[in-house]
């Protein structure tokens, strides 16, 4: 299915990515608020469109753009999420425990693994399809 050198890359990024749009509908359903949707797109094209793009050499780097805007929209949307519904005085403690920090670390990690994947393309380790 995959190309055996990104394979394993591939698995980890649509691993990611459905845990992280599971953990996203449990706390936030969409068809609570229609700004829910959004990480809901973003993660059904993490799932199924990137994993496609990242397969072929002509559409890598088109996948390594659009894993970076889903990341960045991401990003801003759960900071912004976390300090709309901000509670208490900001301390160390509450940066770290009580806000979407957590969150937007894993999906950060995204990131890494799309670089991973690019770069087997760039220096010619997997076939032409």
């Amino acid at each position: 299915m995959f190309k055996k050198e990104i394979r394993h890359s591939i698995w980890a990024l649509i691993l990611l990515s459905a845990g992280g749009l599971l953990l996203h509908i449990r706390i936030h359903p969409p068809t609570a608020e229609i700004f829910f949707w959004v990480p809901v797109a973003c993660g059904a094209l993490s799932i199924v469109a990137l994993p496609a793009m990242f397969n072929y050499r002509a559409t890598a780097p088109w996948a390594y753009l659009l894993n970076i805007a889903i990341v960045a929209i991401g990003t801003v949307a759960m900071a912004w999420h976390s300090v709309e519904h901000w509670e208490g005085p900001v301390t160390w403690d509450a940066i770290l425990l009580k806000s979407t920090l957590a969150d937007i670390l894993v999906l950060a990690a995204k990131l890494p693994l799309g670089q991973q994947i690019l770069r087997c393309f760039r220096r010619g380790r997997t076939a032409e399809s």
